[in-house]
């Protein structure tokens, strides 16, 4: 079966903080409140972007694969769906 991962970003006070709350509930998903992936996702592609003086040696497929990389490891150990909460 294939990994799902899903990401809930919004303001405050929208309802993100409710939506992950109720998900936290139901056994079958993994809901976390708040999770470091967006902010290390984030970090990540400020670094290989085109302010960074090594983005030379970082192709699209490249840098597709360390994202990806990042969030299929850092929930390797987790075997159902995945809703990951950043603000």
């Amino acid at each position: 079966m294939k990994r799902r991962f899903h990401f809930i970003s919004g303001l405050p006070r929208s309802g993100s903080t409710l939506l992950a709350a109720l998900l936290r509930q139901n056994p079958r998903f993994q809901a976390g409140m708040s999770g470091p992936v967006a902010g290390l996702v984030g970090s990540l592609l400020g670094e290989m972007s085109g302010r960074n003086e090594f983005s030379v040696f970082i192709d699209d497929a490249a840098r597709r694969r360390v994202l990806k990389g990042v969030i299929e490891n850092y929930y390797a150990d987790i075997g159902k769906p995945v809703v990951d909460r950043h603000q």
